[in-house]
């Protein structure tokens, strides 16, 4: 085993993931029962963007530790990047029962528009309006496909999001009141922009 933990220590100084999971996976090997190699393992996938191993080290870890935010969020966002909303809005639910605030309601509202449940989408933004601290707190935001992010306020997230509900329902004069309302919070939003240029363009 010492071996194993060398050499994991070893890639990670180098920056090399793949050898490092290898490493973990001997581990493993030698003793599953260790959940901290599980929690190791999921992060080393999901930072290589392995998000069905990702989910799955996680769950194991958790089947032992079911309170671990970390990993319930990882496993939440690993859903997320799979297209699977449904196993997502489990994840985020179990989470906000151990770590509640405005990025998990967010989460949740945006994953249950996804799914196409309305309901569950105001009711979640609500949460997410009331509470004092999504002026400040940031979320994490995928655009252009994904191949670009950005930190936004919370508050703003979800006025982007209101907006593109908004659009889905063909009232474009409250996305674009929406998408407004997410750039004067946040003026370098650049999806909210794009969304709002996107209904204006379209109005031409």
């Amino acid at each position: 085993m010492d071996h194993e933990i060398k050499l994991y220590h070893q890639a990670i100084k180098f920056g090399d993931v793949g050898t490092a999971i290898h490493a973990m996976q001997s581990l493993l090997v030698w003793d599953s029962t260790h959940t901290s190699y599980y929690d190791t393992l999921a992060v080393l996938y999901f930072h290589s963007q392995n998000y069905a191993q990702a989910v799955q080290s996680a769950q194991e870890a958790l089947d032992k530790d079911p309170n671990n935010d970390k990993l319930l969020q990882i496993a939440a966002h690993g859903c997320q990047f799979l297209g699977r909303s449904d196993m997502a809005i489990i994840y985020y639910v179990k989470l906000e029962k151990v770590k509640p605030g405005p990025v998990v309601s967010y989460e949740l509202a945006s994953s249950y528009f996804y799914m196409k449940d309305l309901k569950q989408v105001s009711d979640n933004i609500d949460k997410v309006m009331a509470d004092k601290k999504s002026d400040t707190t940031k979320v994490n935001i995928s655009f252009n496909q994904g191949r670009d992010q950005q930190d936004v306020p919370v508050k703003a997230a979800c006025y982007n999001l209101l907006g593109t509900l908004y659009m889905n329902e063909n009232k474009k004069d409250e996305a674009v009141k929406n998408y407004k309302k997410a750039i004067e919070i946040y003026p370098d939003f650049e999806l909210a922009k794009q969304n709002e240029d996107y209904i204006l363009k379209s109005k031409l």
